[in-house]
């Protein structure tokens, strides 16, 4: 392995050290976390699905690198990163993923509202409103039907009354219990 190399692998490790493995990456992911991991197996899952990408993304850049050969002092190297990392600019990420995630979170609530004004309010509306209309149409229709059924039996009503009065009580009775079990 040339010198080269050896310093393009070292400056790529202190790089994945401070920018991915254990630096801003996991910073990040720590932050997010509570959003979408509620349970503890949830949790431990995603954590150990981090450290598992975590891992192949090392040894990809690894390879790409310097053909992938593993020595000591890249171990120490990403540590250096990641001490780099917690000393120096884990502050400044903190404000800056802070600020990033109030941004992502505004925008998201805009196109939130965007999507609901523009696409669920109408359609809701529309939808009371082909209700209204149907519900009105039924109420009109059983008022015209009704009108129309008591004008047509007006006069069946009337012979009815005129009947009635000249029937004795007996039969009135009858005749009453033979209605009541006829609308049951």
């Amino acid at each position: 392995m040339t010198l080269n190399t050896q310093f393009l692998t070292m400056f790529t490790m202190v790089a994945m050290g401070g920018v991915y493995i254990g630096g801003a990456a996991y910073y990040t992911f720590k932050r997010i976390e509570k959003w979408w991991a509620d349970g503890i197996i949830r949790r431990y899952l995603l954590e150990f699905l981090f450290w598992i990408v975590q891992a192949f993304v090392f040894f990809y850049v690894l390879y790409q690198v310097n053909e992938g050969i593993l020595r000591f002092y890249i171990f120490l190297a990403v540590f250096c990163g990641y001490a780099m990392f917690k000393a120096l600019l884990e502050q400044a990420y903190s404000k800056g993923l802070e600020l990033a995630i109030r941004i992502i979170s505004h925008i998201l609530r805009m196109v939130y509202a965007i999507i609901h004004w523009v696409l669920i309010k109408p359609i809701t509306l529309l939808f009371t409103f082909v209700v209204v209309c149907l519900s009105w149409l039924y109420q009109l229709f059983f008022r015209l039907f009704s009108f129309i059924f008591r004008i047509l039996f007006y006069p069946f009503i009337l012979l009815w009354n005129y009947v009635k009065r000249f029937m004795p009580k007996m039969e009135k009775n009858y005749l009453y219990q033979f209605f009541v079990y006829l609308v049951k």
